[in-house]
């Protein structure tokens, strides 16, 4: 029971930590986990004490398999050069020098644990650079050196990492047996990932032959793969698990390709998608275990009488330093070398310093350091294993904290890319694209407004209340994509002119609603119920919040359960308050419909303003008649079924228009393809939602 109350635990604090990113962006979402784990270890007294075995297994295998399944083939073969420099001979150089350097900085620190520390510390992280390259715009060829190294330094470096690590615990180290365990683990493994990728591509082939394009089928197979791989390699043939799931997942994305157009596109779209939120639940968790082990590692090492605590916060510093001295000059040599040889290259020590700050460690080399045993093979405690520890999460702390606050600074460039959306593959640019007129925001309004404009068209008498539903729903998106543009101070909206509007159609229902009570047309009980609505309205506008968002269900439960006791202990019957009260929306919604027109009869110009202004009030008018549509539409069974189907339809033949209005702004060079790529893939998302759960017989 306790491993599960603990993995709920770790899933709601990731949850959390990606909550509180949206509202700080500028700080790397690995930093929040860190201080979530820690607040769970200080505070709850939670501690989880790390098997190596099942922790690469679990983490480290779907990781690599992540990042190898998303290898950009075309950009990284024409940089192999760098890219294998860097996560080979770089890593072999880190592995050497720093960890002779790291030995000289911390005596205590045998050789090969040092050996052992410079070795995990070595693989850069990708997802990190990325999230920090979402905010700084980097260069294109930095971006896909380290996304390609980083599939093979994982490799490379783990494999040093564990030949030092058993040389520690074996305590003897003979470089033959070193070097003929390295190739076995290297080759084997490399064979048993290409064997079983191949395998499992035929076997999906094979399905799809045969006709079942099951979704789970193909969805469980691939989130398998990578522990399948892992544990075949390690445990029956004893070799890199590491390696073999590299070489798996490459292979299996490279045939995967080939094979795309063949299978369902709800296979595709449901397989990476249900693989990117596990993944991104591994990698946090990775950084709340972190934050959970650095209260233990740190009792020890202030309880150690042979290190002091601000000693060893030093020591994680100037590990910091060296690895990123020793990338940074390798960054300029590379370039140096590349200048011999293409005169047209320029040199610049400022690109070798940014190749050096991309430099950040994170989930693989915190989830390889947890793995270190407690114990050697005399049964002794592993030779500083909590400084190892402790110096290796000061190592990716410091190596996030540096990046993201020198990269702005270096590159002297911010980008406008939205982290918060869904990540599409970067995508080529365009020739035409120097004649772009129009932001992506910019687009999708307009091509949402030609959806709007289609569900006009097609309103009839049977129709009318899911049009103006529909039509709701797209409005609220064009609001969500004003207030994003507001926040990010790209374009300025005149908030105080909608929230007037609201409170001229607010003011006529509090009027009309007064009359119905005057003329007896309602009861005491439904006037205060109403009024009390209204009441939340207009508190509701002060604060900027929209009305029909509303959010809090809780407190709305609670009020209509005071309300119905209200009805049950009063003199008026419920169906007699239903009438009343539906009566009085409709002819409120009436009133506010009116105000509106007649308020908006001054905005008839042609500004730009002015037309905002025609647009904010057509919005609230149909949501009044919305409002009035509802009440007087029957609810039956039959009636939801048909309305299910006007749904349906309606939403695809706006949808379908939106994406053909894309593609039109595309053709036209109004729009870059990458916007046009972001936009229809929010259009997919709505098209396949619209359609999910309504098979037809």
């Amino acid at each position: 029971m306790a491993i599960l109350e603990l993995i709920v635990i770790l899933i709601v604090a990731v949850t959390i930590s990606n909550i509180v990113s949206h509202f700080i962006p500028e700080i790397p979402i690995s930093l929040f986990q860190i201080a979530i784990g820690l607040f769970l270890a200080l505070v709850c007294g939670i501690y989880v004490e790390v098997d190596s075995e099942w922790f690469m297994l679990l983490f480290i295998a779907p990781l690599l398999f992540n990042d190898a399944w998303r290898f950009p083939k075309h950009e990284l073969w024409e940089l192999r050069g760098p890219i294998l420099g860097n996560s080979i001979i770089l890593v072999i150089l880190t592995t050497l020098v720093g960890g002779f350097l790291m030995h000289l900085l911390m005596p205590q620190l045998p050789k090969s644990v040092a050996l052992a520390l410079a070795a995990v510390i070595s693989p850069t992280d990708p997802v990190a650079v990325q999230a920090i390259a979402r905010r700084v715009k980097l260069p294109e060829n930095v971006m896909h050196i380290v996304s390609g190294e980083s599939l093979i330094n994982d490799a490379s470096g783990l494999v040093s990492f564990n030949t030092a690590i058993k040389a520690t615990i074996a305590g003897t180290f003979l470089i033959g047996e070193a070097i003929g365990n390295f190739f076995w683990m290297t080759i084997v493994g490399l064979a048993v990932g290409l064997i079983l990728g191949s395998f499992v591509s035929w076997l999906r082939d094979s399905f799809d032959r045969a006709g079942l394009n099951d979704v789970v089928f193909h969805t469980v197979v691939t989130l398998l793969m990578p522990f399948v791989i892992y544990w075949v390699a390690e445990d029956i043939f004893h070799s890199s698990g590491v390696i073999a799931v590299v070489a798996g997942g490459v292979l299996s994305k490279i045939l995967s390709d080939q094979h795309m157009n063949a299978r369902s596109p709800e296979i595709n779209v449901v397989t990476v998608r249900t693989w990117e939120v596990f993944v991104y639940l591994l990698n946090g968790t990775i950084f709340i275990l972190l934050g959970i082990e650095l209260p233990a590692a740190m009792k020890d090492i202030v309880r150690s009488t042979q290190v002091h605590t601000g000693m060893a916060i030093f020591y994680g510093v100037a590990v910091w330093f060296i690895i990123f001295t020793i990338r940074t000059f390798w960054a300029y040599g590379t370039q140096i070398t590349y200048h011999l040889k293409h005169k047209e290259r320029a040199i610049s020590f400022r690109m070798a310093i940014i190749s050096g700050l991309t430099g950040v460690r994170g989930a693989v080399t915190m989830a390889a350091v947890l793995t270190v045993p407690s114990t050697i093979a005399d049964g002794s405690a592993f030779p500083q294993r909590n400084l190892l520890v402790f110096v290796a999460a000061v190592v990716v702390i410091i190596s996030l904290l540096v990046a993201t606050i020198m990269l702005p600074i270096v590159t002297k460039q911010r980008t406008t890319h939205d982290f918060t959306q869904p990540e599409v593959g970067e995508v080529e640019t365009s020739v035409h694209e120097s004649k772009v007129d129009l932001t992506e925001a910019q687009a999708r309004i307009l091509s949402i407004r030609i959806g709007i404009q289609v569900l006009r068209e097609q309103q009839n008498d049977h129709n009318r209340i899911i049009v103006y539903e529909l039509i709701g729903r797209k409005q609220q998106i064009i609001d969500q994509i004003y207030r994003q543009l507001n926040k990010s101070n790209d374009h300025k909206v005149n908030i105080e002119d909608d929230r007037e509007l609201r409170r001229v159609a607010l003011e006529a229902q509090r009027n009309c609603l007064r009359q119905l009570l005057a003329d007896e047309k309602i009861s005491i009980l439904t006037y205060s119920s109403q009024n009390r609505r209204l009441d939340r309205l207009e508190n509701m506008i002060d604060s900027d919040k929209h009305y029909h968002l509303s959010t809090q269900w809780i407190i709305i439960l609670w009020r209509r359960t005071l309300r119905s006791i209200r009805i049950w202990i009063s003199d008026e019957s419920t169906d007699q308050f239903r009438e009343e009260s539906s009566m009085a929306t409709k002819e409120m919604a009436k009133e506010a419909i009116q105000s509106l027109s007649e308020y908006m009869e001054k905005y008839t110009g042609d500004t730009v303003s002015h037309r905002m202004e025609r647009q904010a009030a057509y919005n609230l008018i149909i949501f009044y008649r919305n409002q009035i549509e509802k009440e007087r539409h029957p609810d039956t069974p039959e009636q939801r079924e048909l309305d299910d189907r006007y749904r349906m339809e309606l939403e695809i033949k706006a949808l379908n228009v939106e994406r053909e209005t894309i593609q039109q702004l595309y053709e036209q060079g109004r729009i870059s393809r990458q916007a046009g790529v972001n936009i229809r893939q929010f259009i997919n998302y709505a098209e396949t939602a619209a359609l999910a759960g309504r098979d037809e017989e």
